[in-house]
C-alpha cells in the first residue's frame, strides 16, 4: 500500500502522530524508529532563509514558517513559539477569514496536499487527497474554500483550483497549457489572482473569475520573473515579487507595488511568498532574513525581530569499519549488465574492468585482458557474437566481438561520439544503441551506417526491439509539468518505420526502476516484455508490434536488476542484491547461477621514499621544508626531516626538493557511474587523478556500475581514486534522474535498504521527494545495519532527523525553493547557525561557470584531453562565455556562497569541496572551487582542508586517510609550486600516489593524451 493511501483512511490519526502536539518532536520521531543514542542540541536563530509569513485577522499574530515548521508570533515580534515540527513540513500557510483555522500545504505521505489546523497545531485535517501535488492554499473572504495550485489534471500543467472545506468538493478554475499557480483571492473575493507562465518562469500575473474569463494585472517582457501576488484590503494595489536575473539563481527579488505610489522597496533579496496585509497602505512581508512590515505611503520598512529555537540531534552509531590492507580474495559483487545468451547456457557479463563468459554453473572466463573500459555485451541472436561498448580506440564505441575466437572489430566506428547499451534487432540486421547526447540510433551492421531512431531524451535506458523488429522501446523520465522536473519513468516505444513515439506507463503512477538497464525487454516470443517495477520483475503483454496491451503482471517477490530473455523466452536471468538469479517462466521458480569470481586489493611491495622540497600535512596553516615520506607498501612508515641517510637497501628514492607534497585530494560530491559519467569509459578515472582526486564519494549512482568501478580500482583492474561508492539515490514516488529509485511503498523501501547494504556501499543518499518519515527509515537502517553516513538536499528536518550530510549548500528541493539558501544565493543566519553547530557535513558545489573568467587558462591544460571531446568542448565554452559576457552577478552569487563556507568553516563547521560532477565538469570544477574560496576569504590552507583532513573527519576516516602522517594510508601528491602561498598550485599536479602505488600524471594519461615524459616519477 502506498503511504499516502494511509492517510486516506486515517489522516488524523496519522498526522497527529507525525506532528505531534507543538513541542513533541522527541515523542513522534521515536514512534518512527528514531536511534535513541543522539546528541540533542537547541539552536536559537534570528534570522530566516526563504521565510514566510500570514498575519492573524485581527492583525496580533504573524504565523511563520522557519526551516519548514510553522511558528506563531506578536505582530510586534518576540520570540516564537512553535506549532508544527519538522515532519509535518507545513509550508505557505493561510488564515481563515475567522482567524479559527490555518491552511497549509504538507507533504506528509509522498505528495503535496493541502490541510488546516487550530492556530495551535492541533485538530490537523487533511483536505485534499490523489496523485496530484497540491500547493500554495489560499483561503476565501468567506472561508468556505481555498484556493490551490494544482497538477491534478495531469495534462502537463499547473492549473488553479478550489476545494469546499467541508464537503472535499473541487473546482477547476483554469486550464491553460501555461503553468499557473499561487493563488490570491481578490479584495472582494469574486476572483483569483494569480501567476502565469512557462514552467516556474511566471512572466504576467492574471485573475479570473469563476464564469473563466481572465484579465492581465502586472506583466513583464524581460529577464526575471514574477511571483506571489497579494491584494490589499481595498483592492488598489497588488504587491508582488519580481526576480531579476535568468537561470537557476538571480540577481536580485524586489516586492513591487501595482496601484500605489512606490513600485519598489529597498530590499533587494525578498522571499518568494505573498505579502500579507494589514491595512490599505500597511503589509508585512519577509526579505534579507527578516520579517518586514512595510508602510506603502512612504516606503519605510521596519524590521519586527524575533528568536526562534530549532532542535537538532546527532545520532550517535557504530562507524562501518575498513579494512585497506587486507590482500584476502573476496566474492566479486559488481557483475555488470549481466546477458543470458539465446540458448540459455551461458552469460556474459562485465567485472573487474573485463569482458567474461561464463557456462551457467561453469567458471567465469575473460574475453578481454586490457585496462580499457568495457560495458553492456549482448548477444547476436544465433549466439555467435557479442556486441559490447568498450573506449579502447579512445572513445566509447560498439565492438563485435566473435565468441569462438575473441576477434572483435567496431561496429561503426565514431571518434567524435559515444555508443553504448547496444541492442541486436531479432534478425540480426541492426544493433540499436544510445549516444552521449541520449539519441537513441541505429547502425546496419553490413555497412556500418546509421540513422536516428527517437531524438534525445533525458537519459534514457537500454533499447530493445520487439519480436518482430518494428518497434524499439526504451525508458525514459515523462515529467508531470514543466514547473517541476520530477515525473515516472515510463516506456516510450518507437515505430522504426515511422518514428512515431508513443508513452505507456508500466502501471498508473508507477516507473521503471532504473533508466538504464532495468527493462523494458521484449520476449523472443513476442508475447510480452519485462521489466524492473518497485525494484520487482514484473511482465506486461504487448500486441504483434510490441505496443503494450495489458497490465503488468508481478513475476517475482525479490529485488530485481538488469533482467534478460533466453531466446525461447522460457527464462529469465536477473540480479538479485549482488547474486545472478534465473527464473523459470512457467513455473516460475528461482535458481541461483553461481559466479565464482574474486578479486584482492592492489598492495604495492617494499618501500618508497619521497624528499619533498615543502611538506603540508592537511591540517593546520604550517608547512615544513626539506621532508623525508617513508612509504612502505600502502602505508606511510615515517615523516621526517630530510637525511642522505634516511634510504636504504631496496628503497626507492623520489627526488622532489623542488616539489610540495600534500594528501590527495577528495572530491566530495561525484556521481562517477551514471548520466552522462558512463559515456566516459576509462577516462574518468584517470581525469580525477589527473588532477590530484585520489578519494572520491559518490553521492548517487547506478549500484552495479558503482560496484564493479569500486572493484576494478581497487583491484589494479582499472585506473582512478579510492572509490567510496553508493547505489541510486532512494526518492519518492516521483523521479527525475535515472540513478533515483522511485519509491511507493515502505515495503519497497525496505527492499532497496537490503539492497544497498547487500553491495556494501559507503553511503546511503536519501533524495528529494523521499517522505521524512521514510527518511528517519533510512537514516536508521544506514546507521544501525550498514554502519554509514547518510545524505539529502536538506538541512531540515534533515539534521533534526538523523542525517549525516548536506549535498549541496542547496539544491533541488520538493518545495521548488530552498531553505538553506535564497534565490539570489544568500544563506542567512538561521542556515549559517545551523550549519556550524548542527555537526553535520555540508558540501559546497559551485555549479557556476563565472570563475573561469578569472581562470582563463584552465581548459587549455593538455591533461583536460583526456576528457571525451565532448566535455572539452564544454569547458572551453564555459570558458569563453565567462570570458565574453559580463559576470558581475554570477560572480556575486559565487561571493554568497563562499561567505556562507568561511562561515561554516571559522565556526568549526564540517564544511567540504565538492562539484557534481559530471553535471559540472570534472576535476577542474574542483580546483575552481578552491580559488573561490580562497577568493572570497579563506587562506589557502583552510581551502585545502575543506579537500584533506575534514572529509576524513566528515565520514570518520582520520584513522587512515586526510592527512599524511606515520600509520596512514599513503594517499599523496607531488605538486609544482606552493599551493599554501598560491591555491592555483594545488592543479599543478607532477605526481599521485594513491595506496603507495606512485603514477606520473603523465602515464596516467597516456591511453589517451600524450604528455612530455617525466622524470620526476618514472615508471617501476
Amino acid at each position: 500500500m502506498r503511504f499516502f493511501a494511509v492517510l486516506h483512511s486515517s489522516s488524523i490519526a496519522l498526522a497527529i502522530l507525525l506532528m505531534g502536539a507543538a513541542h513533541s518532536d522527541s515523542t513522534a520521531l521515536h514512534a518512527q524508529g528514531q536511534p535513541e543514542k543522539s546528541a540533542a542540541k537547541t539552536i536559537t536563530v534570528d534570522e530566516g532563509t526563504d521565510l514566510a509569513v500570514a498575519v492573524s485577522p485581527d492583525h496580533t499574530t504573524i504565523v511563520m514558517d522557519l526551516q519548514g515548521m510553522l511558528y506563531s508570533i506578536p505582530v510586534a515580534g518576540g520570540h516564537a513559539t512553535r506549532i508544527t515540527d519538522s515532519m509535518a513540513e507545513a509550508s505557505h500557510p493561510s488564515w481563515s477569514p475567522k482567524g479559527d483555522r490555518i491552511a497549509f500545504q504538507s507533504y506528509m505521505g509522498g505528495t503535496f496536499h493541502i490541510w488546516t489546523m487550530k492556530p495551535d497545531g492541533s485538530e490537523l485535517k487533511q483536505i485534499t487527497f490523489g496523485h496530484g501535488d497540491d500547493r500554495e492554499p489560499s483561503f476565501s473572504l468567506d472561508g468556505r474554500t481555498i484556493a490551490f495550485a494544482s497538477d491534478r489534471a495531469f495534462k502537463g500543467s499547473y492549473d488553479i483550483w478550489t476545494v469546499d472545506v467541508r464537503s472535499g468538493a473541487l473546482k477547476q478554475w483554469t486550464s491553460a497549457e501555461s503553468d499557473e499557480y499561487e493563488p490570491a483571492w481578490s479584495a472582494d473575493g469574486k476572483e483569483i489572482t494569480f501567476v502565469s507562465g512557462t514552467g516556474a518562469v511566471g512572466k504576467t500575473i492574471e485573475s479570473v473569475n469563476p464564469t473563466g474569463t481572465r484579465h492581465t494585472e502586472a506583466s513583464i517582457e524581460d529577464d526575471g520573473r514574477l511571483e506571489a501576488p497579494s491584494w490589499s484590503p481595498d483592492g488598489k494595489t497588488l504587491a508582488y515579487v519580481r526576480f531579476f536575473g535568468t537561470g537557476l539563481f538571480m540577481n536580485s527579488a524586489r516586492l513591487m507595488l501595482k496601484g500605489g505610489p512606490v513600485d519598489a522597496l529597498r530590499s533587494e533579496d525578498a522571499f518568494p511568498f505573498a505579502a500579507s496585509w494589514i491595512s490599505p497602505s500597511t503589509f508585512i512581508y519577509s526579505a534579507n532574513g527578516h520579517i518586514l512590515r512595510v508602510d506603502a505611503s512612504t516606503g519605510n520598512e521596519t524590521v519586527i525581530p524575533f528568536t526562534a529555537d530549532i532542535e537538532t540531534m546527532r545520532p550517535q552509531y557504530a562507524h562501518k569499519q575498513y579494512d585497506f590492507d587486507s590482500a584476502v580474495p573476496r566474492a566479486v559483487k559488481g557483475i555488470l549488465a549481466p546477458a543470458l545468451s539465446p540458448d540459455g547456457k551461458r552469460v556474459a557479463f562485465t567485472a573487474l574492468n573485463q569482458l567474461w563468459i561464463m557456462n551457467v554453473g561453469g567458471t567465469p572466463r575473460a574475453l578481454t585482458h586490457d585496462a580499457f573500459d568495457k560495458q553492456g555485451p549482448a548477444w547476436s541472436p544465433d549466439g555467435k557474437t557479442l556486441a559490447y561498448a568498450t573506449d579502447k580506440s579512445g572513445i566509447e564505441n560498439i565492438y563485435l566481438m566473435d565468441v569462438s575466437t575473441g576477434a572483435a572489430k567496431p561496429l561503426a566506428a565514431n571518434s567524435a561520439g559515444a555508443q553504448i547499451f547496444p541492442a541486436w534487432s531479432p534478425d540480426g540486421r541492426w544493433i540499436a544503441f544510445q549516444d552521449q547526447t541520449g539519441a537513441t540510433l541505429r547502425a546496419e551492421i553490413a555497412t556500418g551506417k546509421t540513422d536516428l531512431l527517437a531524438p534525445a531524451t533525458f537519459f534514457p535506458g537500454r533499447p530493445a526491439w520487439s519480436a518482430d523488429g518494428s518497434t524499439v522501446a526504451i525508458a525514459t523520465v515523462k515529467p508531470y509539468t514543466r514547473r517541476f522536473r520530477e515525473g515516472t519513468s515510463q516506456i516510450l516505444t518507437v515505430d522504426v518505420a515511422t518514428k512515431r513515439m508513443t508513452f505507456f506507463e508500466p502501471a498508473p503512477f508507477e516507473s521503471i526502476t532504473t533508466r538504464t538497464e532495468d527493462g523494458p525487454v521484449y520476449a523472443p516470443n513476442g508475447k510480452e516484455m519485462a521489466f524492473v517495477m518497485d525494484d520487482l520483475l514484473y511482465s506486461m503483454p504487448v500486441d504483434a508490434r510490441g505496443l503494450p496491451s495489458g497490465k503488468a503482471a508481478r513475476l517475482n517477490e525479490e529485488t530485481t536488476d538488469v533482467p534478460t530473455w533466453s531466446g525461447d523466452s522460457s527464462q529469465l536471468l536477473y540480479l538479485h542484491n549482488g547474486e545472478l538469479h534465473r527464473i523459470s517462466r512457467a513455473t516460475g521458480k528461482i535458481t541461483p547461477v553461481p559466479v565464482a569470481l574474486t578479486y584482492a586489493s592492489q598492495e604495492p611491495e617494499g618501500k618508497v621514499l619521497i624528499h619533498a622540497g615543502r611538506f603540508w600535512k592537511g591540517e593546520g596553516s604550517e608547512e615544513q621544508r626539506d621532508v623525508d615520506i617513508l612509504i612502505a607498501g600502502n602505508r606511510i612508515e615515517s615523516v621526517m626531516p630530510h637525511s642522505s641517510h634516511t634510504s636504504g637497501p631496496g628503497v626507492r628514492v623520489i627526488d622532489a626538493s623542488a616539489m610540495t607534497v600534500i594528501p590527495g585530494l577528495w572530491e566530495n560530491h561525484a556521481h562517477p557511474n551514471s548520466h552522462n559519467s558512463i559515456y566516459y569509459g576509462s577516462r574518468m578515472g584517470r581525469l580525477w587523478l589527473a588532477y590530484g582526486i585520489t578519494e572520491l564519494r559518490d553521492m548517487a549512482d547506478n549500484a552495479y556500475r558503482a560496484a564493479e568501478e569500486r572493484e576494478a580500482f581497487d583491484s589494479g583492474a582499472a585506473i582512478g581514486p579510492r572509490l567510496f561508492p553508493t547505489g541510486e539515490a532512494i526518492d519518492g514516488e516521483r523521479v527525475y534522474y535515472p540513478m533515483m529509485i522511485p519509491t511507493t511503498s515502505e515495503v519497497q523501501l525496505n527492499r532497496e535498504l537490503e539492497r544497498l547494504k547487500a553491495l556494501d556501499f559507503d553511503l546511503v543518499k536519501l533524495y528529494v521527494r523521499l517522505p521524512y518519515a521514510w527518511m528517519v527509515k533510512g537514516n536508521t537502517f544506514a546507521h544501525e545495519q550498514m554502519g554509514v553516513e547518510t545524505a539529502s538536499h536538506y538541512l531540515l528536518p534533515a539534521m533534526a532527523l538523523g542525517n549525516d550530510g548536506m549535498s549541496h549548500i542547496s539544491a533541488t528541493s520538493r518545495t521548488g525553493y530552498a531553505y538553506s539558501r535564497s534565490f539570489t544565493g544568500v544563506s542567512y543566519g538561521d542556515v549559517r547557525k545551523m550549519l556550524a553547530q548542527s555537526g553535520m557535513f555540508t558540501v559546497s558545489t559551485l555549479l557556476n561557470m563565472s570563475g573561469y573568467s578569472e581562470n582563463r587558462t584552465m581548459p587549455d591544460d593538455p591533461r583536460y584531453e583526456i576528457a571525451p571531446p565532448w566535455e572539452q568542448t564544454r569547458l572551453k565554452h564555459a570558458r569563453d562565455t565567462a570570458v565574453q559576457e559580463d559576470q558581475k552577478a554570477g560572480m556575486h552569487r559565487i561571493e554568497n556562497e563562499e561567505e556562507t563556507v568561511a562561515s561554516d568553516f571559522r565556526s568549526g563547521g564540517l564544511i567540504l569541496a565538492g562539484t557534481d560532477s559530471p553535471l559540472d565538469l570534472p576535476s577542474t570544477s574542483l580546483h575552481l572551487n578552491l580559488r573561490m574560496q580562497v577568493k572570497f576569504g579563506l587562506a589557502p590552507w583552510q581551502a585545502l582542508e575543506t579537500v584533506t583532513s575534514l572529509p576524513a573527519k566528515a565520514y570518520f576516516l582520520s584513522k587512515d586517510l586526510g592527512t599524511l602522517e606515520p600509520g596512514k594510508l599513503a594517499d599523496l601528491i607531488l605538486v609544482d609550486g606552493d599551493p599554501l602561498a598560491n591555491i592555483d598550485d594545488a592543479a599543478r599536479v607532477q605526481c599521485v600516489m594513491k595506496n603507495g602505488v606512485l603514477m606520473s600524471v603523465e602515464s596516467i594519461a597516456r591511453p589517451f593524451v600524450r604528455l612530455p615524459p617525466s622524470t620526476l616519477c618514472p615508471a617501476n
